[in-house]
């Protein structure tokens, strides 16, 4: 298995995009920490991956919250003892056109996603120094690649704010054996997204090269890449899924 032994944080793992990567990496033989928001669903993606609770540990971690964080990695590292893979991937979205949003929206998506992925990552890299190894993998977007309809300006600076972090601490971690990459998707039918209307969801696919819908197993299969060993001449690198959207 690709992760066997590993242990592997994955933040905004309670549904959607996180808990398809939770579930591939427990698939793969890692030990995985599911954090999100929202502490119930942490707690039932957990127990649904793994009833007996020795392999998987659910928690209520809000990304924003530097105390909240370091007590998770502490957790972490009592339970399992290591950390080898993080995946930043908790998100929000406050979809509005610039002349309707507000400070308050723009600040709040770039607080979840840049200031979060920030506070992650350095509460997780002290125990990969130590290590002499880790794999961080950020989720990015297809809006930091290029405009898209309905996407909003905070979403698209925030996902792009993302690429520049992996690129920079790429260069700054891997003497120390820590690998940092992106990956940015496209649309993915999610619960999410099949909130929004079908030509909504249309029109941001235009383009697209593969005909079918992109899945959460798309994006997890990615992630699992990135976060295994087949994947070490690969670092500051973000990974385009997207059917083709985006071919330059």
């Amino acid at each position: 298995m690709e992760l066997d032994g590993l242990v592997a944080v994955v933040t905004g793992a309670g549904r959607g995009l996180g808990r398809a990567i939770a579930e591939r990496f427990f698939a793969e033989g890692a030990r995985v920490v599911v954090w999100d928001v929202d502490g119930d669903a942490a707690a039932e993606a957990a127990a649904r991956l793994d009833s007996h609770g020795t392999a998987v540990l659910g928690a209520p971690v809000d990304v924003t919250s530097e105390s909240a964080v370091d007590r998770a990695v502490s957790e972490t590292l009592a339970r399992f003892g290591r950390l080898d893979v993080l995946v930043n991937n908790a998100g929000i979205s406050r979809h509005r056109p610039i002349d309707e949003m507000t400070v308050e929206m723009f600040e709040s998506v770039m607080r979840v996603h840049v200031t979060g992925t920030f506070i992650c990552c350095r509460a997780a890299v002290p125990a990969m120094r130590r290590q002499r190894r880790g794999k961080i993998v950020n989720v990015s977007s297809l809006a930091a690649r290029t405009g898209r309809p309905g996407v909003g300006v905070n979403y698209a600076a925030a996902k792009a704010a993302m690429i520049g972090l992996t690129q920079t601490l790429a260069r700054e971690l891997g003497d120390a054996g820590i690998y940092v990459n992106a990956i940015a998707p496209g649309p993915i039918l999610t619960d999410q997204t099949r909130q929004y209307a079908p030509e909504l969801f249309a029109a941001w696919n235009a383009g697209r090269a593969v005909p079918r819908d992109g899945t959460p197993a798309d994006v997890a299969d990615a992630a699992l890449f990135l976060a295994s060993r087949r994947s070490d001449w690969i670092t500051g690198a973000t990974l385009d899924v997207n059917g083709g959207i985006l071919i330059r």
